[in-house]
Formats: structure tokens, C-alpha cells, sequence
């Protein structure tokens, strides 16, 4: 390599200008040689430590020393909040089972009752309402005609039928259960309280609606969800949510309307060995008596019976023969 000259020698006096007033150092550090010195080797000269960077590394461990303790501290202050609330678990673990042992207060709430149990209370005429129901003729809805003969005795369903214009012709069974539904009425039913019914086939599919109010027009979807608001204003020993497997019943009920609405058959078999594992060997989905499970479960595979025939067990079609049988379905 070759050799330059220096750019700036360090021997050069700059001239101070008088025409200024002075400054005094801005830094009061005075060069020390002895300052340099390697306090491991004792040695003094280039390998000496600047003292400016003895100053910034001492500032840098006093904030590292405090950044640790501030740590510590915070770490003792959270052990001690988890051993006040281990020490708090513990003693609720010693209460609940003390409690567990205790024996049980009787609750104010009237509790459920079985179906058995269940009074034949007054109906309460102010919730009487009636109301129209659209049905497409290939899903009739045949819960109706079973609710009409099961309260023969305690609530006359007054059903009228009637024909939307794009339902140019009605299929046999929708005439059939038009047939029985305006002629089904038992004697004394005009001392009942009374529903009336408008029934009108149309072109819905097997979202069957029921409106109560023609004016905000809010329908209620589903044969099932239909079956749910009559058993609410229906005769009280009929009302599945008095008594005490109301859970179970749901569930039933929300099966059978995803019966109906699957249009795919797969789902619709699935969903129908659902509904066997549920009924077991029983005679009904109430057992001995008849429920709304029975009825919302054999008008869904009356209505689909055509898609999911073969999968029908004998203890399905027994009980939906009882359900036939007994409200003349």
C-alpha cells in the first residue's frame, strides 16, 4: 500500500477569534493518564479503560439492579396473592362439602310434574287467538287434525280450508285430511272455548306458517314451532312444559322439524335413526301416554315416508299405528 501525507497535522495552533466571548468546557472531565490504567494487569497505555465508560457501565448495573429488584418484588407480590387464593379455594372445597352433606331446603318454585300429575286448570280465554295456517298440499300437516281429536273434550280447533290460486289442484291426501279436519267435530263442542283456524293451501313447501296477526304479518315457521305455541294455550294437562322432562321433549321436537326440512335424504335418515335411538322399545316418546312428541314425530314421517320407508323400524311404525289409533290420524 502506499503512503499519504496527513490531511490535518495535529501540531497546527488554531486561532481563537477575540471577537467572541468564551464558553467554559462543556465536559469537566480532565484527561488522567494514570486513569488508563488495566486494573487486571496493572498496566497502563492503550489497553486502559476509558473512565467515561466505567461511569456509563456503573449506571447501567445500578439500573439493571433495579429493574431485577422491582422484579422480585413483583414476583413475591403474586406468590403471595396465589397463596391467599389457594388458602380461599380450599376453604370453599371445606364449605360445599359440608353443604353437600347438609340436607337439602325445599325451593319455593312449584316443581315439575309428570303428566299423570298434571291438572285439568281452566283455559285461559284471553290467550285464545286465531290465526291462519299456510300448508303445501305435499306436506299436510297432520298434527293439527290429532290436536283437534285429543282436546275434543277441552278445546274445539274450528278449522276452515280454503285454496291459494297457485295450488291448482289438491293431492288426495290433502282432501282426505280436509275431509276428517271439517267434519272431525265432537258433540258439545260449541260449549267449549274456541280456535278458529283458517287452514289455506299454498305453494310454502315444508316451512308450513302460522300468523296470528295479519297486520305485522311475523309467522311462526315449522309444524313443530306450531305445536309449541298450541300447547301453550291449549288445555294445561297437554302443556309439555310443566312437566318434567321438558328438555328431552325439545330436543325430540327440534328433530322432527329437521326431518322435515332436510332436503337431503342422507340427513333425513340420520336424523330419523336419531329419533329411534330415542324412542328405544318404548310404546311412545311419553311412554304409556300419548305425548307431543308422538304426534309431531308420526306427522313428520307420515309427510316424508316416501324418502325414508326403509328405514322405518317396527317400533317406529308401532307407535306411529298408536298415534293413528288414538286421534285418528
Amino acid at each position: 500500500m502506499y503512503h499519504l501525507k496527513p490531511v490535518m497535522n495535529q501540531n497546527v495552533v488554531c486561532e481563537v477569534p477575540t471577537c467572541m466571548y468564551t464558553l467554559k468546557p462543556v465536559s469537566t472531565f480532565s484527561f488522567d493518564p494514570k486513569a488508563f490504567t488495566d486494573s487486571n494487569t496493572g498496566l497502563s497505555g492503550g489497553t486502559g479503560v476509558d473512565p467515561m465508560s466505567i461511569e456509563i457501565d456503573n449506571l447501567l448495573q445500578k439500573a439493571e439492579n433495579d429493574e431485577l429488584r422491582m422484579l422480585a418484588e413483583r414476583q413475591q407480590r403474586v406468590l403471595q396473592q396465589l397463596a391467599e387464593l389457594k388458602n380461599e379455594i380450599l376453604a370453599l372445597r371445606t364449605e360445599l362439602k359440608l353443604n353437600a352433606k347438609a340436607p337439602s331446603v325445599p325451593q319455593a318454585t312449584t316443581p315439575l310434574k309428570s303428566r299423570s300429575e298434571l291438572k285439568a286448570e281452566p283455559i285461559n280465554l284471553t290467550c285464545l287467538q286465531d290465526f291462519v295456517v299456510n300448508a303445501s298440499p305435499e306436506y299436510v300437516p297432520y298434527s293439527l287434525l290429532a290436536l283437534k281429536n285429543l282436546w275434543k273434550d277441552r278445546l274445539n280447533l274450528h278449522v276452515e280450508c280454503f285454496t291459494h290460486s297457485t295450488v291448482p289442484k289438491l293431492s288426495e291426501e290433502a282432501l282426505k285430511f280436509q275431509t276428517a279436519i271439517t267434519n272431525s267435530t265432537a258433540t258439545g263442542a260449541s260449549n267449549l272455548p274456541q280456535i278458529k283456524v283458517t287452514l289455506i293451501w299454498k305453494n310454502v313447501g315444508a316451512y308450513t306458517e302460522m300468523i296470528t296477526s295479519p297486520t305485522s304479518y311475523v309467522p311462526i315457521c315449522g309444524e313443530v314451532n306450531i305445536l309449541r305455541y298450541l300447547s301453550r294455550c291449549g288445555p294445561s294437562e297437554f302443556n309439555y312444559e310443566l312437566q318434567d322432562n321438558v328438555d328431552e321433549v325439545d330436543s325430540i321436537l327440534d328433530a322432527c322439524y329437521l326431518l322435515l326440512n332436510k332436503q337431503n335424504v342422507k340427513q333425513r335418515q340420520q336424523t330419523l335413526r336419531t329419533l329411534g335411538s330415542k324412542l328405544g322399545r318404548a310404546a311412545g316418546f311419553g311412554g304409556a301416554e300419548m305425548s307431543l312428541c308422538d304426534i309431531a314425530f308420526t306427522s313428520a314421517v307420515k309427510q316424508v315416508q316416501r324418502s325414508v320407508a326403509k328405514d322405518i323400524n317396527p317400533n317406529m311404525a308401532q307407535c306411529m299405528g298408536r298415534v293413528e289409533t288414538v286421534v285418528g290420524l
